[in-house]
């Protein structure tokens, strides 16, 4: 990242500096220490002093000082969350210690060890530049080279080096705001060229039910075809702060996008509508290649990741940034695990429902309910898939216990009940006109609603029939291999009996 001082501008200042002789990269090796920190500059005047305490304590005061001077300077650092700046802070941290690890290699302007930016994520990806631009990160770098120069001291004890080491921070820093423009960049690539707006027609058009040609066009420039299988959900967006959230959103885009499949996700009023594709042929609930016991730990990583970096994060109400919990020196992970945890997912996992969903619930409040809806094929399955997770939420708040997520299937009578006419197109042919058969007595539809209307009674069902119990008992359980719904559990008893009375209803009068 460019600064407006340079090592020429500089050097006038420093005219009695005696210069250190260029050392040679080997003799560096040779000299440098195998089984300790990389703090110095090879053989010769150390640029970094070894004393971990120091160091640790220099780092903590640098960013003390760049948090002041930006909330100062800066119209927009004031205006973030504590979370975010929380966050924020856990990535800044990880840039210094990535530059007191490097500065252990460094000799000269033209001899040091490559630099790897990778680990520090010093910029926010596109879903999140509402909160954090390239410019404002441009100016996070520019505050935090100009308190690390400013405080040489803090870092060496030898005062002859402090050049040296300003000019090793200031092709650090060169380093990150390239590294910035090429996250962007990359961000932008894996969103592809889906924008906010692309996102916010495209959920709009879908819940509205218009899968016209103009949707159809421009979801298929995005790879959604007639043959893409979808899949929704629908909940409260989480409310820690825009910073995660956005980092939340760019790890499941990659995530996905690894594993061939497409997102679209967008608000609509206050909730986070997020629609999942994939090119095959269906979207399995689970993946056969890999058992429970890895989906259960796999789960329990992620919740474990989520509840560390809640812990770091905080929702404290002053802006006391965390202290120091960078691991030791050499060991630096990206911001996505300091920030997010460290879940990792295999390599070669497939998109089911069971990895969109532990995937998708990161995404929502923790303590609001989400809602999944069925996987539906098309641009008409899309609509519907989105429309039923939709509904499905709204209908939650009638489930004791509401699992998370929850399906929509399961609150078919509720959505039923304030006019959703995909759940009572799905309750009268998926069950009514399923238990009618072809005979003109309906024997399956007769026992399964004389059960229901008499309360769930045999003998009273069987005497009415004029059957054996044994008889009532083998129909009803055949009636679950034909629609999935069992009747003798009173949840699903209730599902049932909605979809008769529809049923006879529309049977009554076809006109409804």
């Amino acid at each position: 990242m460019a600064h407006d001082a340079t090592p020429q501008d500089a050097e006038p200042q420093n005219t009695a500096r005696k210069k250190r002789p260029v050392r040679s990269a080997a003799a560096h090796s040779a000299a440098a220490p195998s089984d300790g920190p990389a703090l110095t500059g090879g053989p010769g005047i150390p640029l970094v002093t070894a004393d971990e305490a120091k160091i640790k304590t220099a780092v903590v005061r640098c960013l003390e000082i760049s948090e002041n001077r930006l909330t100062a300077q800066t119209d927009w650092y004031a205006d973030l969350s504590d979370s975010d700046k929380a966050l924020l802070h856990r990535v800044f941290e990880a840039a210094v210690h990535g530059f007191v690890d490097w500065v252990g290699t460094y000799v000269s302007p033209q001899e040091h060890a490559p630099i790897n930016t990778d680990h520090i994520f010093f910029v926010a990806p596109v879903e999140f530049m509402r909160s954090i631009k390239l410019s404002q990160t441009l100016d996070a770098t520019r505050v935090i080279v100009d308190v690390i120069t400013e405080n040489l001291d803090m870092l060496s004890n030898n005062s002859t080096v402090q050049q040296d080491l300003m000019d090793a921070a200031l092709i650090y820093s060169r380093s990150v705001a390239f590294s910035a423009a090429e996250v962007y960049a990359n961000a932008a690539e894996v969103r592809g060229t889906w924008d906010a707006r692309d996102e916010a027609f495209v959920v709009e058009s879908l819940l509205m039910g218009d899968t016209g040609q103009a949707l159809q066009a421009r979801m298929a420039s995005f790879q959604w075809t007639p043959q893409t299988y979808s899949v929704a959900f629908v909940g409260k967006p989480d409310a820690r702060g825009d910073l995660r959230a956005g980092m939340q959103q760019d790890r499941l885009r990659r995530r996905v996008s690894s594993m061939g499949g497409y997102v679209c996700m967008s608000r609509h009023r206050d909730l986070l509508v997020t629609l999942f594709g994939s090119p095959e042929q269906t979207i399995p609930s689970v993946d056969p290649d890999h058992s429970a016991k890895y989906s259960q730990e796999l789960a329990k990583n992620l919740t474990s990741g989520r509840q560390a970096s809640a812990e770091t994060a905080g929702e404290s109400s002053d802006t006391t940034m965390p202290p120091s919990t960078m691991p030791p020196s050499g060991t630096l992970p990206n911001a996505y695990d300091l920030v997010l945890g460290t879940a990792r997912a295999s390599a070669d996992e497939r998109i089911t429902l069971d990895s969109l969903t532990r995937l998708a619930l990161p995404l929502f409040d923790a303590d609001s309910a989400v809602c999944m809806g069925p996987v539906r094929q098309g641009f008409d399955g899309a609509s519907a898939t989105m429309r039923a997770a939709l509904n499905g939420y709204y209908a939650a708040v009638t489930i004791a216990d509401c699992p998370r997520p929850l399906s929509s299937d399961d609150v078919l009578p509720e959505r039923a009940l304030f006019g959703d006419a995909d759940a009572r197109r799905e309750l009268y042919e998926g069950i009514y006109q399923t238990l009618k058969q072809p005979d003109e007595k309906n024997v399956m539809l007769e026992t399964v609603k004389l059960y229901l209307f008499n309360g769930g009674s045999l003998d009273k069902t069987a005497q009415q029939l004029s059957v054996h119990p044994n008889t009532v008992r083998y129909r009803l359980r055949r009636s679950v291999d034909l629609t999935g719904w069992d009747p003798t559990d009173p949840r699903e008893a209730y599902v049932l009996l909605t979809a008769l009375k529809i049923g006879m209803c529309k049977d009554s009068n076809p006109d409804l």
